[in-house]
């Protein structure tokens, strides 16, 4: 499915992965709010633009994280 390019495979699965997890948090989030508040079923599909950005949030956010992580690793190791 998928081809080796300057991106390895494994890369391009390992982030495919990441972000399916967000968009299944997100979705997660907005069944709840949708019983919480107890609102039409029928927004499951109404809202999904909005889980959409919820998902590409959580991505963005575990990128600036792992970038961090990676930055502050990288200055813990040369000391």
């Amino acid at each position: 499915m998928f081809k080796d390019t300057r991106i390895s495979a494994a890369s391009k699965k390992r982030e495919l992965s990441i972000f399916l997890v967000c968009f299944a948090l997100a979705f997660f989030l907005n069944v709840f709010a949708i019983i919480k508040h107890g609102s039409p079923v029928r927004e499951l599909f109404t809202q999904l633009h909005v889980v959409g950005l919820m998902s590409l949030f959580f991505y963005f956010l575990i990128v600036v994280l792992r970038i961090l992580y990676h930055l502050l690793s990288r200055l813990w190791l040369r000391k």
